[in-house]
């Protein structure tokens, strides 16, 4: 169960790392929703965490503001679901 936790979040950061237009946004939203329902918790794995928070802000990409919308969701991030919130994609 671990594994499967750890590679959801290795898939997530990847994603964020090699979006470009041209692949589906869905895939984009598919990692947020996995993470939140099935990943790592928040406090576990601090390192892997940064770096998905690093890859979602370096991806030159995904710095689309109707891309950005449509990964927003407000009432997940203020749960903790920081992902959900673009303002939290920095480096």
């Amino acid at each position: 169960m671990k594994s499967d936790k750890l590679r959801i979040l290795h898939n997530a950061i990847f994603e964020a790392q090699t979006w470009k237009p041209g692949r589906s946004r869905n895939s984009l939203e598919n990692d947020f929703y996995q993470l939140m329902l099935k990943g790592p918790s928040l406090d576990q794995h601090q390192d892997l965490w940064t770096e998905f928070r690093k890859a979602l802000a370096r991806n030159e990409h995904l710095q689309d503001a109707e891309l950005r919308e449509f990964l927003t969701r407000p009432n997940y991030a203020r749960e903790g679901y920081w992902w959900f919130d673009p303002a939290e994609w920095r480096d």
